[in-house]
This record gives structure tokens, C-alpha cells and sequence, in this order.
């Protein structure tokens, strides 16, 4: 017995439909009781799932929406994403250690040299302080080719990023820098492109480092400069600044959407090419098992001749107007091969009349396709090549299209393996069937018959007589022919048969 029970916490709307969610209660369920709550969302909490969608386009595919924060709306889609753009994010702060590297080695080269003509005297805090900010990046340099920067690599590029921002502004601590405001500045400026293109840091927390370097730089110097607190020099200070930071702002929102779009289009890329390499496994196995590996390989391994390629524009298509048909599978041309020395072996089922008679159809087709599964195991087994079922009838050849010297020994112990295969058989399901094998061994055609619903076929009188020797030997017995006995040694006990018109068996 089930109970429900509605709760509608809103009236209805007229302008949409309500879409309920069920949820089930009960620490233990079972198919007689259950409690089923349904619930109706809200217009508000629809709107605000939606909102983005309904004002700004989706920068790339399978976005959350957000333009400040462009992010995938699936948390394992973007963990994916930082894991796989990880390298390449250790390269940029690989550029901006080198960078700086090379900056502060510059410094204290230009710091040195300088003291020898123009002596200053905070020269020694000047060299000291390029020596020590040399000394971190090449210690961040060193941690950047250890494994432990990928476990903190976000932590390491905080720590980077605020040394950077304090290090501009450490000059106007004395009261006579050696570096002009004008110098200055454009390292402030170099610093916040950095901070918005390489630093593997979100935008907020870049456009927060950013504005707390422009706020104080610029306030250390109106204090130092008072002629800098014109109004002039502040409108244009203010919009030089505001500028640096839109641009940085572009910049990281470009590129952290196009590394999503391109992420997403290779991923669709790679998706398309593994369904493609499951579909093309799917068509091989299904081409196997309808004939064997060599055919299938050449029948896969098939091309348009050469005189076809060279055929202009509008001779194939009028080929394919007029000879083709839309869909169609054209395979290589028709191919018959002539094989020597092969056994065939047909074997039916004594007693199937008796036994389809009580049963139901299903229960007949899932009977044989038990039998048919073990002898076709047995078919691998013994080295032969399944050929069809007629029925109630089993057809199967060795030496064939692969030639083989033991043809007539892997039929035989097939046919031997399928009297003992059928007894177990009946002892598994309590019916009492027999089988009744013949082999023969002769020539043989062999090739594929048709385009449509194609199938490997083996003709000559030779599989016709095979037939027969199968029709008229003996249940829980292989009746073989004096040919298949040409190729046998003496390891199996043999009886005379019958004497069968165009041979003796």
C-alpha cells in the first residue's frame, strides 16, 4: 500500500508549470509501503538557476555562467581541466621566475656600477635587496622542478605575488631612492600585467593584489611628491591605473574562457574519436564472427582502384547516380578460391523431432542455443571454421581458407568432442538427444555471397557428399570417408560403413 502526500508551499503561477519533485522517506523501504513527498520549486529558485542564461551568452560550452569567474558548471569537469593545464601553468610561472630572475640580477648589476662613479648611501640596502629577491627566484626556480610544487603551487604563487608588490614600493622607504617615480611606475605596471596573464591565481584575488598595489603606490607618492596631488596628475594617474587594470581584467578573462573552449573541443574531439574506435571495434567483431579473420582482414583492407581515383568530378557522380545505390556497402570484387585438401563436417541432432515437440518455442531456441554455444567453443578449440546452422544442423570445415596438414584430424576430434558435448548436454538439461556426424575431406570453393546480409560459404559436391555421410551414419558415431581416412594415422578405432554412391565409406 503507498501513501502520498503533496505540499504546496506556493500558489500556482499561471505563467509556467510547476514540474514536482519526488523524494522518498524511510530509513527502510520495501514494495508494500512507502511515503512519497512531492514538492513544487519556486519561480525565484528557477529564476535564479537561470538568470545568467537569460542575459548573457555562455562563453563556451558547458559554462556556469559567470563572466568575472568563467568556470565549467560541472566541478570534476574543471578539477579535469586544472589537472590536464597544470604543465602549461607551470611553464607561465616558470616565465614570470625567470623574469623577475633576470630583473633583480640587472638591478644589482646597475646598483654596483653605479656606486663606483655616483656614491649613494643606501647603495648597500639597494644591492642587498636585488641580491636577496635573486636568491628567492632562483630558490622558487629549484622548488618549481620538485614534485612538491604541484601540491602548492597556488600557495607559491601568493607568496610570490606579494613579495613582488611589496619589493616595488621598498625604495620610498629611504628618503632618497635612486629609482624616479617614473621607473617606478612602470614596474608597478609590469607587476599588474603579471599579476592578471601568468599568475596561476583567480581574478579576484589578482584584482585585489592589483588594487592594493595601485591604492599605496600612489599614496606613497603624493606623500613623498606633493607637487603629484594636482588634479591633473591624479585624473591621469587614476585613468593610467584604471586602464592597466581593465586590460589585465580582459586579458585573464580571454584567456581562462579560450583554454575552456579549446579544452571542450578537444574533449568533444577525443569523445568522438574513442565512440568512433568503439563503433569500428563493434563492425570488426561482427565481421568476424561472420566469416573468418583472413577474409575479414581483406574484406576491411578493401579500396577504390586506382582508374576510379583518376576519374574526374562529374564521372563519379554519375557513377554513383547510376550504379550505386545510397547506403550500399561496396565491397571488392567478387572473389572465388579453389581449396585443396579440406575436411567438412555437418552433424545433426538425433532425436530434436522428439524433443521440440513438448516444448515452447522460446524455450526450444534457448535449448540449442546452449548446444550450438559448446560446440562452437569446440569448433575453436579443434581448429576448425564454423561455416552456418541449418537448423538443427551444425557445418563446419578445416583447412579452410587457412590450409592445414591435420584438416581431417581437427574434423574428427571436432566430431568426437560433439558426441561427448551432446551427452553432457543431456545430462544438464534431462533430455535425450544424440548427435550423428560425417566427414569428408575433398575441394572445395570458398568466398562471400552477396552485399546484403553477406555470409562466408563453402560449395563443391564434395561439401554435398560431406552431407550425405552425415545422413546416413550412426548417432554417438563420426562416419567419415575413405578419403578423410587417407590423411588419418592409426590412433582412432575405425569400423567399415556403408557404401555410399560415389565413394566408399
Amino acid at each position: 500500500m503507498a501513501s502520498c502526500r503533496t505540499n504546496n508551499t506556493e500558489n500556482s503561477d499561471a505563467n509556467f508549470t510547476k514540474e514536482p519533485r519526488v523524494s522518498f522517506s524511510g530509513d527502510t523501504l520495501d514494495n508494500d509501503h512507502c511515503k512519497v513527498t512531492i514538492r513544487t520549486p519556486s519561480a525565484t529558485s528557477k529564476n535564479k538557476k537561470h538568470k545568467h542564461d537569460h542575459f548573457l551568452p555562455k562563453p563556451f560550452e558547458r559554462s556556469n555562467g559567470s563572466l568575472l569567474n568563467p568556470k565549467f558548471d560541472s566541478e570534476i569537469l574543471e578539477n579535469y581541466l586544472q589537472k590536464c593545464y597544470f604543465p602549461q601553468a607551470k611553464r607561465l610561472f616558470r616565465h614570470i621566475v625567470y623574469y623577475v630572475t633576470i630583473a633583480s640580477f640587472c638591478w644589482l648589476v646597475f646598483f654596483g656600477l653605479k656606486q663606483i662613479k655616483f656614491k649613494k648611501e643606501n647603495w648597500l640596502y639597494f644591492v642587498g635587496g636585488s641580491s636577496a629577491l635573486l636568491a628567492i627566484m632562483l630558490t622558487l626556480l629549484f622548488i618549481t622542478c620538485t614534485r612538491h610544487y604541484a601540491v602548492y603551487s597556488k600557495s607559491i604563487a601568493y607568496i610570490l605575488a606579494v613579495i613582488l608588490v611589496i619589493t616595488v614600493q621598498l625604495p620610498y622607504v629611504f628618503e632618497s631612492p635612486d629609482i624616479s617615480p617614473v621607473g617606478t611606475f612602470c614596474g608597478v605596471v609590469e607587476i599588474l600585467i603579471l599579476l592578471y596573464s601568468f599568475f596561476p591565481i583567480n581574478l579576484f584575488a589578482a584584482a585585489g593584489l592589483g588594487c592594493f598595489l595601485s591604492i599605496s603606490y600612489e599614496i606613497i607618492i603624493a606623500l613623498r611628491y606633493p607637487e603629484m596631488c594636482k588634479a591633473y596628475f591624479i585624473i591621469s594617474k587614476l585613468l593610467l591605473h584604471l586602464i592597466v587594470h581593465l586590460i589585465g581584467t580582459f586579458i585573464y578573462i580571454m584567456s581562462n574562457t579560450r583554454a575552456r573552449s579549446s579544452f571542450s573541443k578537444i574533449g568533444q574531439s577525443v569523445s568522438a574519436q574513442r565512440d568512433l574506435m568503439i563503433e569500428r571495434e563493434i563492425k570488426e567483431k561482427m565481421i568476424h564472427s561472420l566469416m573468418p579473420p583472413v577474409v575479414a582482414r581483406s574484406v576491411m583492407a578493401a579500396h577504390p582502384s586506382k582508374e576510379d581515383e583518376e576519374k574526374d568530378e562529374s564521372e563519379k557522380k554519375k557513377q554513383r547516380k547510376t550504379k550505386h545505390v545510397k547506403g550500399e556497402i561496396i565491397f571488392r570484387k567478387f572473389q572465388m578460391d579453389e581449396m585443396k585438401n579440406v575436411s567438412i563436417l555437418f552433424a545433426d541432432i538425433v532425436g530434436f523431432t522428439k524433443m521440440s515437440s513438448n516444448k515452447s518455442a522460446e524455450r526450444l531456441v534457448g535449448l540449442l542455443n546452449d548446444l550450438f554455444g559448446r560446440f562452437d567453443k569446440l569448433c575453436n578449440a579443434s581448429g576448425c571454421e564454423k561455416i552456418s546452422t541449418l537448423g538443427d544442423c551444425y557445418y563446419c570445415v578445416s583447412g579452410c581458407p587457412n590450409p592445414c596438414e591435420d584438416h581431417a584430424k581437427c574434423c574428427v576430434e571436432m566430431g568426437l568432442s560433439m558426441v561427448i558435448a551432446i551427452r553432457a548436454f543431456d545430462e544438464d538439461h534431462k533430455e535425450e538427444v544424440n548427435m550423428r556426424v560425417g566427414v569428408h575431406t575433398g575441394t572445395v570453393l570458398c568466398g562471400i555471397v552477396g552485399t546484403v546480409r553477406f555470409k562466408f560459404d563453402v560449395w563443391s559436391n564434395d561439401v554435398t557428399l560431406a552431407n550425405t555421410m552425415e545422413s546416413t551414419g550412426e548417432p554417438g558415431k563420426v562416419h567419415i570417408s575413405e578419403s578423410t581416412r587417407s590423411f588419418l594415422v592409426d590412433e582412432y578405432e575405425m569400423e567399415e560403413g556403408v557404401e555410399v554412391p560415389g565413394k566408399i565409406l
